[in-house]
């Protein structure tokens, strides 16, 4: 009889599928998709911030950047960008590092000058600031459609500057132009005026040898005529015009300081390069002031003002390598 296999009803195990290994196969590859998917957006997200954040920066956070602190006054990055093709077409070019400092130069002195008209008494309307520009256009100031709003337009476009830039800018001259005045009032229309008489000479050689000559009994007048370099005063016999005390160079101010007119014969002093013999002629102290001298006076006092002003007043600068490169960069946008 055949031998029966025995059966005990238990389930007998079955074999072992991969199923579950299948299973985890399958995840595996779809979280690694998954991945794939997130690491990429995250690096187009990361693009995108960095283009974004490059927009923002190149458009609104650098060129509102505080670049000068004077005082209480603040100027921001843009604006010094206008500013800077603006001082660029006045000079007609030159060195863009000399230019670049002398514009903050400027705008420190900008700001000084005002805090000093304020100080004062002196303002400054928006009606004043528009007459200001319509007396630099050389027309009266009109509404729409007028000679005036035709030609601002025109200068607005040729300076690439937005009209409240510009009408800032302008209220910055008018504040100096008002400040001059303040000073050209306290100077009046007279002040010690001196008359030279004098012999320039190119070198000092030559300027000893003409002292020489005066001491051995020359007139100091037909020396002039017959040697002297400058050659306006040469056909007057080496008569300088009179010129109030405080236009002299600060060499002959120094010179003649508590000194009389007289005799007294003063050198040779060097002066810009070329070397000074003279005589005082006359010493008026209540001569008349001239238009132009007055002017030159005024120039004087006012920077002499805002040197001494700077000293009191803070001043920070900003300014970085990153800065002027924006500046040069987007100068008339």
């Amino acid at each position: 009889m055949a031998r029966r296999d025995r059966t005990t009803g238990l389930p007998r195990p079955r074999a072992r599928t991969d199923a579950k290994a299948h299973s985890r196969f399958s995840f595996s590859e779809q979280s690694q998709l998954r991945l794939v998917w997130i690491a990429g957006g995250g690096v187009i997200a990361l693009i995108l911030a960095f283009l974004a954040w490059g927009w923002f920066d190149n458009n609104y956070r650098q060129p509102n950047k505080t670049i000068l602190v004077v005082g209480e006054e603040t100027f921001k990055l843009k604006y010094y960008t206008d500013r800077l093709l603006l001082a660029a077409q006045a000079s007609g070019g030159g060195n863009l590092t000399i230019l670049e400092q002398t514009l903050l130069t400027n705008l420190e002195d900008e700001a000084l000058g005002e805090i000093l008209a304020r100080e004062r008494g002196i303002t400054v309307t928006d009606e004043e600031i528009t007459n200001e520009i319509a007396s630099q256009l050389g027309v009266p100031v009109g509404g729409a459609g007028s000679s005036f709003d035709v030609l601002y337009r025109q200068r607005l476009r040729t300076v690439r500057m937005s009209d409240p830039h510009y009408r800032r800018y302008t209220e910055a001259q008018v504040f100096l132009n008002k400040l001059g005045d303040s000073f050209e009032a306290e100077i009046g229309n007279t002040g010690e005026m001196v008359t030279l008489r004098a012999v320039v000479s190119q070198t000092r050689e030559a300027a000893d040898s003409a002292l020489a000559r005066v001491k051995a009994g020359e007139n100091l007048g037909s020396v002039a005529q017959e040697v002297s370099a400058d050659q306006q005063s040469r056909q007057k016999d080496g008569l300088l015009e009179p010129e109030p005390t405080r236009l002299l160079p600060e060499a002959i101010r120094t010179a003649i300081e508590g000194k009389s007119a007289g005799d007294e014969l003063f050198g040779p002093i060097e002066i810009s390069g070329g070397f000074w013999i003279f005589r005082m002629e006359t010493r008026d102290p209540a001569g008349v002031i001239s238009e132009t001298q007055k002017g030159q006076l005024v120039d004087i006092a006012r920077a002499e003002a805002i040197k001494a002003k700077r000293s009191t007043v803070s001043i920070d600068q900003r300014m970085t390598t990153k800065d002027y490169e924006w500046a040069n960069e987007h100068a008339g946008d």
